[in-house]
């Protein structure tokens, strides 16, 4: 019986979302993060470049090999060269960068905060000051995370690629590297998603509330990411339509898709987090 509650949950989890994405401004709302995703996309990388390159050996090296990894060649292609025109311009402006970045990063994150109280369907009551307080927290987690995915990706790989020889594996070092470099990606991806459901609404709600959304909007990402790369690399029809901008459109795409499936998971927080109260208060009747 259990069970079958269950089963019946899931199915109505899936019509909330859908009744949900009718009711309410959720492509608008997308929209608008993918607008401010893409703004503080290029601020971050040369930051990351400029200032975490100093601290970490080879960091701009770890951080295009994480990119090539997970966004199409032809986006690919367009960052690395677009980056490169952009560092040769503020190279010896050590100062605008991180102003810029933390600007552009903070209002992609009061974007979030905005989409996600839009899935709770509350309207924002906290001051102004604890508003981008939060938006600059969250601009933190991300760029640590960031920092710790990019690294461990690259370091990891190397440091279990001898460990592994060492120990006689070399046959399936390859896989295994590569199993352990994503596994801990996608750990460090899911405790950064439960951060930004747990801070980013008006209405509280604690790690465990939103451990389902962060878990699935993960996974998400995963899978619609790496069928977008499979279409990109293998069509033609960017380079078509969109010219030497055809790199730059399949980035705003690829963005766009995190904007949806991280507000999908805010959605699905809310469902169960309902869900939840509402089973306890009959087990008490």
């Amino acid at each position: 019986m259990k069970k079958n509650v269950n089963l019946e949950a899931i199915k109505d989890s899936v019509l909330y979302i859908i009744d949900d994405l009718y009711d309410t401004d959720f492509l608008g709302v997308c929209t608008q993060m993918a607008f401010y995703f893409l703004l503080a996309f290029f601020p971050m990388v040369l930051f990351l470049i400029n200032f975490v390159g100093k601290i970490i050996v080879h960091f701009d090296q770890y951080l295009f090999e994480f990119l090539r990894a997970y966004l199409p060649q032809l986006s690919y292609d367009y960052v690395v060269n677009l980056t490169v025109i952009l560092e040769n311009n503020i190279k010896d402006n050590n100062v605008l960068l991180p102003i810029l970045t933390f600007i552009f990063a903070s209002m992609a994150a009061r974007a979030i905060m905005v989409g996600i109280n839009q899935s709770y369907g509350c309207e924002e009551r906290r001051s102004l000051p604890k508003i981008w307080l939060l938006a600059f927290a969250i601009t933190l987690l991300f760029g640590i995370a960031l920092i710790f995915i990019v690294t461990s990706y690259v370091l990891l790989s190397d440091v279990s690629t001898h460990l592994l020889n060492a120990l006689g594996l070399a046959i399936a070092s390859a896989f295994l590297t590569k199993l352990i470099s994503f596994c801990l990606a996608v750990l460090i991806t899911i405790l950064l998603l439960d951060c930004i459901y747990t801070l980013a609404p008006t209405k509280r709600s604690s790690f465990k509330e939103s451990l389902p959304g962060a878990i699935l909007a993960t996974v998400g990402m995963l899978m619609v990411f790496r069928i977008f790369v499979i279409f990109v690399d293998h069509s033609s029809r960017y380079t078509m339509l969109y010219g030497s901008l055809g790199g730059l459109f399949a980035l705003l795409v690829a963005i766009y898709f995190i904007c949806v499936i991280l507000n999908i998971g805010s959605k699905i927080n809310v469902y169960w987090q309902d869900y939840f109260k509402n089973r306890e208060r009959s087990e008490q009747w």
